[in-house]
């Protein structure tokens, strides 16, 4: 009867550092983890840039346009002063 508790102890305690030694090793690799945040990250920066360059009437291109045009008139009328 000793022995067959003693084994019993002997397997269940391989079995618990077996576990542990599995959860230890799924902690460190975050490799699937790191994937998955870059995948969200640039879902996120698409969606960014559909917003602002996607519109339909192009506001904010055609509000950059405008100011290189304010700038380049400034810069030709210095110029030429």
């Amino acid at each position: 009867m000793k022995n067959v508790i003693l084994l019993t102890s002997v397997k269940l305690t391989n079995n618990m550092v077996t576990l542990r030694n599995k959860a230890a090793e799924f902690v460190k690799r975050q490799d699937g983890v790191t994937a998955i945040e870059y995948a969200v990250i640039a879902v996120a920066i698409s969606g960014m840039l559909m917003v602002v360059f996607g519109s339909e009437d192009g506001s904010f291109i055609k509000s950059i346009t405008d100011k290189f045009s304010v700038l380049t008139d400034n810069i030709n009328n210095t110029v030429n002063q």
